[in-house]
């Protein structure tokens, strides 16, 4: 990458996009960034806030985009002052969002004839697991792209893996969503009949997480299910239901069993249209104390 490649542009910086940036300036890169609401903790962390998505791909030739959905990302790329206008030759455009892979191709044809070059990264952890540089970047793309950005990506976190071409990267997002849905699940059932076989909940998160039976999920969860702390949240309900669509739809197309999966699919559903969709998904254990039949006397933390 050229010199100027110590500037990175990021453009979406939610809960996932701000520990990416602040993982970026602490690994010395400049970071220019825009967002449609508030910026401060993005400018309080070193960021330079600018006023524009076009603005910020004329001063980075790294730009990094994290929204959250299909619909945004579109309005990001062609609306007035956005990315695919400003682009030019030599500028990379890193896409950290989770789309269908025909988006994702079609994306990067854009920006292709922008002159400009296209990769997918996609981010398995939840935004604490960014902040600590403990979550994996799936990447896709030409593999000497991947070489180039690679400092980049290392400036993110240590644990980045190129499988292949555009497309595989959310392939494996889904894989690994797949299994936080259901250890989600898991880690629920374990809290709720910790708690019914006489256990203080946080006693079974504490020994749990020391021994075979623990997962990522049951670490981050097992707390808030035991503190009942399900707002603010990490990764709400809402933010599930891609990943549940997208997850069953791969099955169905690569005719394959997912009993586990298909079976946990119906409890986050319910969660959703329960009116829990802002609550975190280790809520759902409220769902699996309604169906075991009788009250639940919960310790106060």
């Amino acid at each position: 990458m050229t010199s100027r490649s110590n500037v990175i542009g990021m453009i979406g910086i939610g809960q996932l996009g701000l520990p990416i940036a602040i993982n970026l300036i602490h690994a010395g890169y400049r970071v220019v960034g825009f967002r449609r609401s508030d910026l401060g903790a993005f400018v309080d962390a070193g960021g330079v806030a600018l006023a524009s998505p076009a603005e910020v791909v004329r001063q980075a030739d790294v730009i990094l985009l994290c929204l959250p959905g299909v619909d945004a990302q579109e309005s990001v790329l062609a609306g007035p002052h956005g990315v695919l206008g400003a682009l030019a030759p030599g500028k990379t455009v890193i896409e950290l969002g989770t789309y269908p892979r025909e988006f994702k191709l079609e994306q990067a044809r854009r920006i292709g004839e922008a002159g400009a070059r296209m990769l997918e990264a996609e981010v398995s952890g939840s935004p604490p697991m960014v902040a600590e540089r403990r979550a994996a970047l799936y990447v896709g793309g030409d593999a000497a792209l991947v070489e180039a950005c690679r400092p980049v990506l290392e400036g993110i976190t240590a644990h980045h893996f190129h499988l292949g071409d555009i497309g595989s990267a959310v392939a494996m997002k889904l894989i690994a969503n797949i299994l936080v849905t259901v250890h989600i699940l898991a880690a629920a059932e374990a809290m709720n009949l910790g708690t019914r076989a006489g256990f203080d909940p946080h006693r079974v998160a504490e020994v749990i997480r020391q021994g075979a039976g623990n997962s990522a999920m049951f670490t981050i969860r097992a707390p808030m299910m035991a503190a009942r702390s399900f707002t603010p949240a990490p990764g709400p309900f809402k933010t599930l239901l891609k990943y549940l669509e997208m997850g069953s739809e791969m099955a169905r197309d690569l005719d394959c069993s997912m009993p586990l999966f298909s079976t946990a699919v119906p409890y986050f559903m319910r969660g959703l249209e329960g009116g829990m969709a802002e609550e975190d998904a280790a809520a759902v254990i409220k769902l699996l104390e309604l169906e075991s039949g009788r009250a639940t006397k919960h310790h106060t933390p």
